[in-house]
């Protein structure tokens, strides 16, 4: 198993997560992101589909995506 970092966004708050993380990737933490954009978890899992599959069904009314520079979601 590895372990997966996944974003979980707040439905229409998509562009501004990505905003946020690109812009301030160097500086930026989850601690610091803009009230009620979001978070993220760390997910044992297979593969990257099991573990967006994971986090999708504990938040179901969110976007989930990998965190930081990937941008797989679901």
């Amino acid at each position: 198993m590895q372990r997966y970092k996944v974003a979980i966004v707040k439905q229409g708050k998509e562009a501004l997560w990505r905003d946020y993380w690109f812009s301030s990737v160097s500086e930026g933490t989850v601690g610091m992101a803009p009230s009620g954009l979001g978070r993220t978890q760390v997910v044992e899992a297979r593969s990257v589909d099991e573990a967006i599959g994971v986090v999708q069904r504990q938040h179901p009314d969110c976007t989930v995506m990998l965190a930081g520079n990937e941008h797989y979601s679901s």
